[in-house]
């Protein structure tokens, strides 16, 4: 069984990984959890034209890996092996693709959102991904 974790380093998506550790230490069989953490681009308009790629790819990476920070935490503690992968671009699309790239079998993801004008032209991350996945998807508050 493999496990998705998409984490953005809210509460909800530690929240998440509780479960996952929870459910791995449930099953018979020790699953694989991976943890994935999307960015959304900041290289948009002109930004490309004042800041190198490299620069933006690192910037990228450290929001990323800050992100991804407590939920590391919190399966090493739980001495749960997993592995992560920093991603760019819109987030729920990149969660599923990452998924069926990966032969996920759940999806497990905190009931975190965009809020304000964000979630009324958008939709949250969440909507978007139980809408757009064929695979099983766990919301967990």
């Amino acid at each position: 069984m493999k496990i998705l974790i998409p984490v953005d380093g809210s509460p909800h998506s530690l929240n998440a990984v509780g479960y996952a550790i929870s459910l791995a230490a449930a099953l018979s069989v020790e699953p694989q959890l991976l943890l994935l953490n999307v960015q959304r681009s900041v290289a948009s308009g002109n930004v490309k034209r004042f800041i190198n790629a490299g620069t933006i790819d690192e910037y990228e990476r450290e929001l990323g890996m800050q992100a991804l920070y407590a939920a590391r935490q919190a399966l090493e503690a739980a001495g749960c092996a997993y592995q992560y992968h920093l991603s760019e671009g819109q987030p729920a699309a990149a969660i599923t693709k990452y998924a069926v790239e990966q032969g996920v079998t759940l999806i497990v993801i905190g009931a975190h959102g965009e809020s304000g004008l964000g979630a009324r032209l958008l939709g949250s991350v969440v909507d978007q991904v139980l809408k757009s996945s064929e695979l099983p998807v766990t919301v967990i508050h």
